[in-house]
């Protein structure tokens, strides 16, 4: 690349991240690009511990040039340490939105990049790591013994002393619930797909939206703002061009 075209791009760059920090708290600014382009910024990544059922979050210093996967292993490090030395996991960084919408990072895309690039299109989102060997912990298994048979008993007892009327309405509800899940899950997602989609939602409801995580505004009503703004400059350049006088 040529001087001229690299100035070009550093410019284009700089404006970029002065969008980005414009509606950024001071912690979360992002560097002005050096001559190589090459920038930084303090990201927040969430942890996804199936076994815990929540999610852990982290600040951390990152570069443009950091590569997904150098960012794992460093979130691994201060998420897990311990982890680290009894087993070898294996971790995935997801971009997640509010919208539901999620993808997994490639292992050489770079992740200050990526969120710098949801300026786009107005978008906010989290970054996620996520053990794929993680499962829920299995439920305690239960004893065969005296306890275990007087309590099936008792819910034996119990079964029959349903009516016909409470066994009518039983599986009228359970009817509705396998109907209400079938159009849940009704979207062009499949096996793994399927349960990566619920995790946007679970971030979201674990880890809600604070003024340390969000934008110095609502980013709802910011990207309402501007989706207005633009609608209004169109309509306005409609008018003009229709030999109407601005309103």
């Amino acid at each position: 690349m040529s001087a001229g075209g690299r100035d070009e791009e550093r410019r284009k760059l700089a404006d970029i991240i002065h969008h980005w920090n414009a509606n950024r708290l001071d912690l979360f600014e992002i560097s002005q690009p050096t001559e190589d382009l090459e920038f930084h910024g303090v990201m927040r990544f969430y942890f996804q511990d199936k076994a815990a059922g929540n999610f852990a979050t982290k600040c951390i210093r990152v570069s443009s040039t950091a590569t997904t996967q150098d960012v794992i292993e460093t979130l691994a490090e201060k998420f897990r340490p311990d982890m680290r030395m009894l087993s070898s996991p294996k971790y995935s960084l997801y971009e997640v939105h509010v919208s539901g919408e999620e993808r997994r990072l490639d292992i050489d895309e770079k992740p200050l990049v990526v969120q710098l690039n949801w300026n786009k299109d107005d978008r906010e989102g989290r970054f996620v790591l996520k053990n794929e060997n993680d499962a829920i912990p299995p439920k305690k298994a239960q004893s065969n013994g005296p306890e275990k048979q007087e309590k099936e008993g008792v819910i034996q007892n119990f079964k029959r002393t349903l009516s016909k009327k409470e066994k009518k309405e039983k599986k009228k509800r359970e009817k509705e619930a396998l109907r209400q899940a079938s159009d849940k899950d009704d979207r062009p997602f499949q096996g793994e797909d399927v349960e990566n989609s619920r995790l946007a939602a679970e971030v979201y409801k674990d880890m809600p939206e604070t003024s340390f995580t969000r934008t110095i505004s609502n980013p709802e009503v910011v990207m309402k703002r501007r989706r207005q703004q633009k609608l209004e400059k169109r309509m306005q350049e409609f008018r003009s061009s229709d030999g109407r006088p601005d309103s």
